[in-house]
């Protein structure tokens, strides 16, 4: 086994240990554990120690190739993730997904079967921008009163919550996408309009697996939709009012069409490669601080302090990544350790790499957090596939996979602030989202070979 095999095995090993068991914060671990291993293998290589500066650089900043060719770094990624989470903040202030949800919320009148659905719509529509924490608040907050009311099961709710939540944070504002980007040096729109058919396949089979549940439900309470009672319009308004009074001094009701109209070019542009991801959303956020927020200097300061919180800690980790991914490339470890592991790969095998990449994703997932599975892990099996002539974005496709069953990890605080509002255990939670989540990941995957997203 060569040198550099066995130190960045060993980095790796200190790297997803120090994040599984909480010695060191991902920025943390993403910048010295890499750090140390660079300097030692300089040390007892006789290289220059300013050589790992060199490594680094070429990992946040750019590389130049051979030919000319120059390679991005983590910043790239670093950006779009700021101004995507600091856009959706905005969106979220300023009300653009209110009616959406309140016009679900009043079409339920009481029906457990409506009900459930509509607790699923509303969580999907709420977990756009990427937030768990606040689509568990509001959602809990907006329907388990009705659940308690009518005697619906608590514990369905936090399953109906989770599933699309996981759904949406395949989006490149959620946070595992912006991940697997810097981790693999793609862009954007290489990887999102590949996951958009199995988003849509996966959100159906959400929906669905909702209506089931309230078939069930009704069959349960004896609910008959034709004689039994529905909600009081007071009762309606009530819930509609918890989505209202969330950040109510920020909403911006009157500019709905004009957000929405921008949102969608956004999009359109985003998932097209019309124009660069980032870039896209730092003319968004310009002009919707202005368009929202009029000629106040202080007003627009304020609003966009406070939505670049949501974005600054995962675009510094990203940042950070690059001290990983440019450490392995420029020492030769990354190359190295998939030379090894490409001996233990069965012969004819080698094409189910991406399969194995999905599976290996789910205790990857649940046990080292996304951070241990998307920089730990997944470069150096990507390195191993692309020896194959596996593409890197068949590879970030199929790493994004294994988000249907995630949210089973106790490694997420506001699952627990999920199970608790939902008053449910978290072993019997996490033995309902696996339930619900492995049938996802099967559809995932079907669904990109059929598109040819993967191939095997």
């Amino acid at each position: 086994m060569q040198l550099e095999t066995i130190v960045g095995l060993i980095m790796i090993a200190v790297f997803v240990v120090a994040i599984s068991k909480r010695w060191l914060s991902p920025y943390a671990a993403l910048a010295v554990c890499p750090f140390i291993a660079a300097v030692i293998y300089c040390l007892i290589t006789g290289q220059p120690v300013l050589n790992v500066f060199d490594w680094i650089y070429e990992g946040v900043f750019y590389s130049v190739k051979e030919g000319g060719k120059v390679s991005a770094g983590t910043m790239r990624s670093a950006l779009m993730i700021l101004f995507a989470c600091t856009y959706f903040t905005l969106m979220m202030q300023v009300g653009l997904f209110d009616p959406l949800v309140i016009g679900i919320i009043k079409l339920v009148k009481g029906d457990p079967l409506k009900i459930i659905i509509a607790a699923t719509l509303v969580a999907a529509g709420v977990s756009l921008d990427g937030d768990g924490t606040s689509t568990v608040l509001i959602t809990t907050a907006a329907f388990m009163p009705l659940f308690k009311q009518f005697k619906i099961k608590s514990s369905y709710l936090a399953i109906l919550i989770a599933l699309p939540t996981s759904v949406f944070n395949m989006a490149p504002w959620g946070g595992p996408l912006a991940r697997v980007l810097s981790a693999l040096d793609l862009d954007v729109t290489q990887v999102f309009p590949k996951l958009l058919p199995g988003m849509t396949v996966v959100m159906i089979y959400a929906i669905l697996l909702a209506y089931f549940i309230g078939r069930k439900e009704r069959a349960r309470l004896g609910f008959d939709p034709k004689s039994s009672k529905s909600v009081t319009a007071e009762e309606l308004e009530k819930m509609a009012n918890v989505v209202r009074e969330n950040n109510a001094e920020l909403k911006r009701p009157k500019m709905i069409w004009y957000n929405l109209i921008v949102t969608i070019i956004i999009m359109y542009m985003l998932i097209t490669g019309m124009a660069n991801s980032a870039l896209l959303f730092m003319t968004g956020i310009a002009f919707a601080l202005v368009a929202n927020y009029g000629f106040n200097f202080k007003e627009q300061k304020d609003r966009l302090a406070g939505a670049l919180e949501d974005g600054m800690p995962a675009c510094a980790m990203i940042v950070a990544s690059g001290f990983l991914m440019g450490i392995l490339n420029g020492s030769g470890m990354g190359s190295s350790m998939a030379h090894f592991l490409g001996g233990l790969v069965p012969a004819g095998q080698e094409g189910l790499l991406p399969i194995f990449t999905a599976v290996l994703g789910i205790p990857g997932l649940i046990f080292l957090s996304s951070d241990g599975y998307y920089f730990g892990i997944l470069p150096v099996l990507a390195s191993l596939a692309s020896s194959y002539g596996i593409s890197m974005t068949t590879m970030g496709v199929a790493a994004m996979v294994p988000l249907s069953t995630y949210y089973a990890t106790p490694l997420i605080a506001w699952i627990f602030i999920l199970c608790d509002r939902c008053e449910v255990e978290f072993a019997d939670y996490q033995k309902s989202i696996l339930k619900v989540g492995i049938p996802a990941f099967v559809l995932y995957i079907i669904t990109f070979l059929v598109t040819g997203a993967i191939s095997i």
